[in-house]
């Protein structure tokens, strides 16, 4: 596996200054909550500076990767270009970075979340949402995931898909089976 400063030289030089910034946010984030839930931090390391790595490839890129990996979009991912990154982001660090299938599933999943995540998909989903750098970002979600990481998969699922109503949005299937997942949990 790629040791963290080669993929963080990788990163910075792949990514444009801002969006670069907001995955350094979503590293000392991530680090705050590996510590919390005991979670490898050199694993979470590499998984947050990776997650956009596919953010801002052209349209050429887009369809180069889809039929290298033979990714298949579903249909709301095909009508929202803002999903498929994380999909192309997966692939690109199992198979140049040889991360293990749970970073792959943390990037994978980063945007929509989905149901029974593990721990590092936790991490990675909720520490994209409040870094620091994010305009909408609430200290009230920080300090509810740094008590009950759960809860706090069920406050930041409620904040996006209200957003995601509001703007007339569709609304992935993972983002509805996340929020529904964790709602059950926690009626348990």
């Amino acid at each position: 596996m790629i040791e963290y400063e080669q993929l963080y030289k990788e990163v910075k030089n792949t990514l444009s200054e801002k969006r670069f910034k907001h995955s350094e946010g979503v590293v000392k984030r991530a680090i705050e909550y590996a510590k919390i839930y005991n979670v490898d931090i050199e694993k979470v390391k590499l998984v947050a500076i990776a997650h956009d790595i596919a953010k801002e490839l052209t349209n050429e890129e887009i369809d180069k990767y889809l039929k290298e990996y033979g990714i298949v979009l579903d249909d709301i991912e095909q009508k929202n270009k803002n999903l498929i990154h994380a999909k192309i982001g997966a692939y690109i660090c199992k198979y140049k970075y040889d991360f293990t299938d749970d970073m792959v599933n943390a990037i994978k999943y980063h945007t929509t979340g989905r149901a029974n995540m593990s721990i590092i998909e936790k991490i990675i989903y909720l520490a994209d949402a409040t870094e620091e750098n994010r305009k909408y970002c609430s200290n009230i979600y920080v300090d509810i995931i740094k008590k009950d990481i759960d809860q706090g998969i069920i406050e930041v699922c409620k904040w996006v898909i209200n957003r995601l109503l509001e703007t007339n949005k569709l609304i992935h299937k993972n983002s509805i089976e996340c929020y529904n997942y964790y709602i059950n949990l926690k009626e348990k």
